[in-house]
């Protein structure tokens, strides 16, 4: 089933290039196309989003406009579990820049230069105070 829901307006919409009354879209229209799906939910989700695309009302439909918001929810929690693990397995597989590898190379040298100072402040604070 193709519709084309168009120029949505305060009190009209072209729906498959007919203007009809919103109110008649929303509490009439809508429910019938769902009716004729039966259970098929996938149908039924499809003409749904359509109609929440399109900024309509589904207040005619709540137990599948319910549904359609859980599962829409559900594959958004997917996507970004499945986007967070993707960036994961990225950044554990990245290999460095030359430009990252001197730099990371470079702050253990000043780290190292450091550590050696300290140290040879220590020693020369030690044998002062040993004598």
């Amino acid at each position: 089933m193709q519709i084309n829901i168009t120029n949505v307006l305060k009190d009209e919409v072209t729906i498959s290039g007919q203007i009809m009354k919103r109110e008649y879209v929303e509490n009439i229209m809508l429910p019938v196309l769902i009716g004729q799906c039966g259970t098929v939910r996938g149908r039924q989700f499809d003409i749904v989003k359509i109609f929440d695309e399109a900024g309509l009302s589904l207040a005619a439909i709540p137990e599948v406009a319910r549904e359609y918001a859980i599962d829409k929810s559900e594959k958004a929690r997917l996507r970004l579990r499945q986007q967070a693990e993707a960036d994961a397995h990225a950044e554990r597989c990245r290999i460095a820049t030359p430009r990252e590898l001197a730099q990371a190379k470079a702050d253990r040298v000043a780290r190292a230069a450091a550590i050696r100072e300290q140290g040879a402040k220590v020693l020369a604070a030690r044998s002062r105070n040993a004598g």
